[in-house]
């Protein structure tokens, strides 16, 4: 599909699927090395601890929007798209800086999400009545991998047995979609596979309950698509495991 005379797949970096998963591990080596020791008789360092993290995904209001006719001569044609909320899982880890600080490194990954896409197109039905505007609906599966290298400071608050604390990190995600379940017949434009950096601010806290150590937190994963500066919320929690 042409985008101002450019196909709207080259727009975007668009990995074939073993590229991206070469580049989920190279993301995953990279935060060891910051994890582990920089030394060649690499020793897990003392205080690391790992962690299975599951929670929620809550993606900004709209992705993208696309006008393919907005100059005033002639018919307006556009696309509208949207992510719905979806379930998250992965593993990360952390180590200590010092007394109060520590270092965390993971990655998270969407299940079951779908991209709702919306391509309006208005109609001239008569030169004296206003044009309609026609709008088809597109579903389309699609997965987001959250990658994420966070600095972690707890607070001097303390709620009963909570310990807060505030967070900010950077990292990206890497966006995969399916084909639409439907035939894109209207000539809808569609997202195209890839990654985009971004960084992480959030709070959260933990505790200690019936031998577990919670992590809960709620978080801001923002990166820029298509021009569009992405605001998407993950709210999860994690049991962490003392590795040394």
């Amino acid at each position: 599909m042409l985008v101002d005379g450019v196909r709207h797949d080259e727009l975007f970096r668009d990995p074939a699927t073993p590229t991206m998963k070469r580049s989920t591990l190279l993301l995953l080596a990279l935060a060891t090395l910051v994890v582990l020791p920089g030394r060649l008789t690499a020793q897990i360092p003392r205080g690391l601890k790992v962690y299975p993290r599951v929670g929620l995904l809550a993606p900004d209001t709209y992705f993208y929007e696309y006008f393919k006719n907005f100059s005033g001569d002639g018919l307006t044609e556009w696309t509208h798209t949207s992510l719905g909320r979806a379930f998250i899982a992965g593993v990360g880890a952390e180590i200590p800086l010092g007394e109060s600080a520590y270092l965390r490194a993971e990655v998270l990954r969407s299940f079951d999400t779908w991209l709702q896409v919306a391509h309006s197109k208005e109609t001239l039905r008569d030169l004296f009545i206003p044009p309609e505007i026609v709008t088809t609906w597109l579903d389309v599966p699609a997965t987001l991998t959250l990658t994420s290298v966070q600095l972690v400071l707890p607070t001097r608050l303390t709620l009963g047995p909570a310990s807060p604390y505030v967070l900010v990190g950077a990292g990206g995600k890497f966006y995969s979609f399916g084909a639409p379940t439907s035939p894109n017949d209207v000539g809808a434009t569609l997202p195209s596979n890839g990654f985009e950096w971004g960084g992480d601010v959030g709070a959260g806290f933990t505790m200690t309950l019936m031998g577990l150590h919670l992590d809960l937190q709620g978080r801001d994963a923002w990166n820029r698509y298509w021009g569009k500066l992405q605001h998407d919320f993950v709210f999860s929690g994690g049991v962490s495991f003392l590795v040394h």
